[in-house]
């Protein structure tokens, strides 16, 4: 009888710790699970942390024309930097869906907030690079014809959380110069379209500084850079061009780091049958209708240089150049004197 009761005693003692255990793994899933709860209302927005949101919205200095000039192209991207509170925004990429000018972050989980009441400034560059820690991009403008690449554009802004609506204008930190070719004597339209174009005398390489918008031209200068009628093999230099046909020319849009220059640019042509003429490209009357007694010959930031040349069986005419704001170019429209 007692050995039985020993055994009940056994029995009903592991049935309750067995109970215990069951009760103990219970409460951990239950705090497991509340804890879960917790966290994804910590990152998940409620109302009030969605109006902190900080929303952008961009546009470009300038008359409305394409992408690359001055007018948004669907999925352009660019970086955005500030610091709200003690949260430090680095190149967030933000991008525009439609090309409308508003921009949404690439990736939904680093959208930027204010932290505080105080007023942001937030910094922009375009386009967005990955920077991989660092502040720079460098660029080499020969492959004119990836001109997007290097079309670099800078703005500053400011927003709080009672004026979350953060607005940039944008400003082309590069130089334009737009060559627009005419037939000269005895030189038909076919020859002009088929000219073999050069340009010396200039650095096609340099950087971009996204914190302070600065680019600034590096390295060599250079010999005998074709930007029109490349060969099979190196088309990515070549410019891109209009024509117009009604007015027998050609424009040529080239984009370079600011620059500037000690002597004049030799500028070539070669027409049909390798006849091939040099003429000098100088920029400092262009820049007096600007900066007046201190013009220099150089390409300055955010200005467009046009330039009319006719092409003769004899040499080249240079018809002047002026400067104008950055736009498109449409064929013979170009304001070259």
């Amino acid at each position: 009888m007692q050995t039985k009761q020993v055994f009940e005693y056994k029995q009903k003692s592991r049935k309750m710790r067995m109970k215990n255990v069951k009760s103990k793994m219970i409460a951990a899933a239950v705090s497991t699970l509340m804890l879960a709860a917790c966290n994804n209302e910590e990152t998940v927005p409620d109302r009030e942390t969605a109006q902190d949101m900080a929303r952008f919205s961009a546009t470009i200095a300038g008359p409305v024309t394409r992408a690359y000039n001055i007018v948004w192209e669907a999925d352009d991207e660019i970086g955005i930097s500030g610091t709200s509170g003690e949260v430090q925004y680095t190149n967030i990429c933000y991008f525009t869906s439609g090309g409308n000018g508003n921009f949404s972050p690439k990736d939904e989980s680093k959208k930027i907030y204010f932290q505080d009441n105080s007023e942001v400034t937030f910094t922009a560059y375009y386009p967005w690079n990955d920077l991989k820690g660092g502040a720079t991009i460098s660029a080499d403008t020969w492959q004119q014809a990836e001109q997007k690449k290097f079309d670099f554009l800078w703005a500053q802004a400011k927003g709080s959380k009672e004026h979350p609506d953060v607005a940039f204008t944008f400003a082309h930190k590069m130089a334009k110069v737009v060559i627009t070719v005419k037939c000269g004597a005895d030189v038909s339209y076919d020859e002009v379209k088929a000219a073999v174009l050069m340009l010396d005398g200039f650095k096609h390489e340099g950087s971009f500084d996204v914190t302070t918008g600065t680019a600034e031209a590096t390295g060599n200068e250079s010999v005998m850079w074709l930007f029109a009628g490349n060969a099979e093999g190196d088309e990515q230099n070549n410019a891109p061009f209009k024509y117009d046909d009604t007015k027998q020319t050609v424009s040529y849009t080239l984009i370079f780091f600011p620059q500037t220059f000690e002597t004049a640019l030799p500028f070539t042509a070669e027409l049909t049958g390798k006849q091939s003429f040099t003429a000098d490209l100088n920029f400092t009357t262009a820049n007096a209708e600007i900066d007046g007694d201190k013009a220099k010959n150089e390409w300055v930031a955010g200005r467009q240089y046009n330039m009319g040349v006719v092409l003769n069986k004899t040499g080249i005419k240079v018809e002047g150049c002026t400067i104008t704001k950055w736009n498109e170019v449409n064929g013979g429209e170009v304001d070259a004197q």
